[in-house]
């Protein structure tokens, strides 16, 4: 706080005496700290807010409300004014009491001064607009009806301020182009592309014909159309040049024209030819990709469904119910892999896929990867080769990320290696730069492919009888990781038959010391571990809301096997009418719930006394797991936000630690 210069921030006591002074307060105020500290907040106060009391309205709001925020002139020590920004926030003590208040300060005479300037200029540029006599300035609202009217347009097309205002544009155009929807024409086009621009005959008052050149531009505020601004000169003298220049070329010039239309016409015949092929290309290729998810949604879903109605008939020996199980588990795992695959491509197109950098030694991070993928390609007869350099070097970046750079890739050669192939993986050092090159012998790539393989849902193969699954999004999602790091990654191939090489590069991170760098050994491993519980977790009374029956079922099973006691409740309202009678320890909500969402819910539960559970700690437990739904649910009230689905075992942590229990 000390430190902070663009705001003034400063405390004091309850009754509004200054306690404590930053170097920010010292530059807006113009006080020492010596000099103010005991001092009354009203000394920053004008006399004649004073003598209206208004300081001690401003505390006495803020410690009611908690919060007070005014925008009003301020005095400096030298007696000068500035227009400020003022927070006051109560701050009380753990029994709730007021023990004084938080005051923050900004400076905003500039930005004042600079908004008053902008005013000015904008009348100034009304005047001048008003004020031209060669141009007839005026603008139309969303209907075409005149709402201003400068000297120019009188004195060109003849009519009165008092005379035109209100009425429509249309009255300046011959009838026959009234007729023929010109002027509906001509708004619809500046509407659409912004701008329309045009040569004419046009009508005085007194009903003369004068050539005009017109040009509209659309008014736009916050893309929302609000009128038109428009100007027309009039151009009679030369159009009268022009018509007898035109007498002596018309048949050159009409010549011309036919041409002109005929390049024209073919022009827009290939123009059209083209937008069409695209638009059937990006058809296809949308009806494939949906296609290919419900594909490889189904494809896990079948095996999960079948296994789970197996074991609901009870005709499974015990060993084919550990193997449903493992079938079950096995089968949600990939799905859930394809869902993460959708939503980091829909965090790459908005922008919002981040990454968490550390020093990373990549030889592990490369080996970690091998290891994981080792038993996959055992299974399907693929050797992995790994040919690393001792002296590889360290990068700057997510470990986690890179993982799932190295897994792609390496999972991508595995898919289109047949039996009998091999993989093989080289690391190494290049000057500043590490490289990391993935090559196999399988499939290979089609030149005609090779320019798309990093693209999102293109696939080389997009037919129902391809041979390997997948969304095609695991190339483009390494190509985004990569170069998030800093580095590029290609893809080399001879062609079907012939393999493929993908190689990555990173840039290298000075490190002075071991110490820092991350070792791949700590990153999530995704092994399913047996399941523990926490002895604290035993006697708590937890209520779980969620209008899913199985899923509140599930999250009872979960926490009842570690020894809580749970209650059920339907809807917020359920729950609410529940917590009233007898709160629980700790709360476990969905937020998508009918009538009653869980934002809504936790901010009723919020609004009561402590002694009905209106301060009972709860977790979000949702399907909204976006970064925004999680800053949404914490500052509606929740503690904590857990997306679904969620590791029984994660669980069982999370609510022991709300419950201050810790295993």
């Amino acid at each position: 706080m000390e430190s902070v210069v663009d705001y003034g921030i400063l405390m004091l006591d309850a009754r509004g005496r200054i306690t404590s002074w930053n170097l920010g307060a010292e530059r807006i105020h113009g006080y020492k700290a010596h000099e103010i500290l005991g001092q009354h907040v009203s000394v920053f106060y004008p006399r004649e807010d004073i003598a209206g009391g208004r300081c001690d309205r401003d505390l006495k709001v803020a410690a009611e409300q908690g919060r007070f925020e005014d925008e009003g002139w301020r005095l400096r020590a030298d007696g000068t004014r500035f227009r400020a920004n003022v927070v006051l926030t109560a701050v009380r003590d753990a029994s709730e009491a007021l023990v004084g208040f938080a005051h923050v300060t900004r400076d905003l005479t500039e930005r004042r001064k600079t908004e008053e300037q902008l005013r000015h200029s904008e009348d100034r540029l009304r005047l001048l607009i008003a004020s031209v006599s060669d141009y007839a300035i005026f603008v139309l609202d969303p209907n075409g009806r005149v709402a201003t009217w400068n000297l120019g347009a009188e004195r060109l097309k003849g009519y009165t301020a008092d005379e035109i205002i209100g009425q429509h544009f249309s009255r300046f155009y011959p009838p026959e182009d009234v007729a023929a929807g010109k002027c509906e024409m001509e708004l619809e086009v500046a509407a659409a592309v912004g701008r329309f621009e045009d040569e004419g005959w046009r009508v005085r008052k007194d009903g003369s014909l004068f050539w005009a050149n017109v040009i509209i531009t659309a008014l736009r505020e916050d893309d929302a159309l609000v009128g038109f601004a428009k100007v027309t000169r009039d151009l009679s003298e030369r159009k009268r040049h022009e018509e007898e220049r035109v007498v002596l070329a018309e048949a050159q010039a009409a010549r011309r024209a036919a041409e002109e239309k005929e390049d024209h016409a073919r022009q827009l015949a290939e123009d059209l030819r083209i937008a069409r092929d695209r638009a059937e290309e990006a058809g296809r290729l949308k009806d494939e990709f949906l296609a290919t998810v419900g594909h490889e949604l189904r494809t896990p879903l079948s095996a999960i469904l079948g296994w789970g109605r197996m074991l609901q008939s009870g005709a499974l020996t015990p060993a084919k119910v550990t193997n449903a199980i493992d079938a079950i588990v096995r089968n949600a795992v990939a799905q859930q892999q394809i869902v993460d695959d959708l939503l980091d491509v829909s965090r790459i197109v908005s922008g919002q896929l981040r990454i968490d950098v550390d020093l990373i030694d990549i030889g592990q991070v490369v080996t970690a990867a091998v290891d994981s993928i080792r038993s996959s390609a055992e299974i399907k007869g693929v050797a992995i080769d790994l040919s690393s350099s001792p002296e590889a070097g360290v990068v700057k970046g997510d470990i986690g990320r890179l993982q799932q750079v190295m897994w792609n890739l390496l999972s991508n050669a595995l898919k289109f290696t047949p039996r009998g192939g091999h993989v093989h993986l080289r690391l190494r050092r290049l000057d500043s730069t590490v490289e990391i090159e993935v090559a196999d012998n399988g499939r290979g790539i089609t030149p005609e492919f090779l320019p798309h393989v990093f693209e999102r849902f293109v696939q080389q193969d997009g037919s129902n009888s391809r041979r390997v699954g997948g969304l095609g999004l695991g190339l483009a999602i390494v190509k985004h990781l990569v170069e998030l790091h800093g580095g590029t990654v290609e893809a080399h191939s001879e062609g079907i038959g012939h393999g493929a090489t993908f190689i990555v590069r990173l840039p290298l991170a000075p490190v002075r010391s071991s110490s820092l760098v991350r070792s791949a050994e700590n990153a999530p491993e995704g092994k399913t571990e047996a399941m523990t519980y926490p002895a604290e977790l035993r006697g708590l009374s937890i209520l779980v809301v969620d209008d899913e029956p199985d899923a509140r079922h599930l999250v009872q099973s979960v926490l009842e096997s570690g020894g809580a006691k749970v209650r059920l409740a339907a809807s917020a309202t359920e729950a609410l009418d529940m917590i009233r009678t007898v709160p629980p320890d700790v709360i476990v909500s969905d937020l998508g719930m009918p009538e009653v969402d869980g934002y809504e819910f936790i901010r009723r539960l919020r609004e009561l006394p402590r002694e009905q559970g209106g301060r009972t700690p709860a977790v979000a437990l949702t399907a909204y797991a976006r970064s925004d739904d999680r800053r949404k649910a914490l500052l509606s009230g929740f503690q904590n936000h857990a997306s679904k689905p969620m590791d029984p075992q994660e669980l069982v942590f999370v609510v022991a630690n709300l419950a201050g229990r810790y295993a």
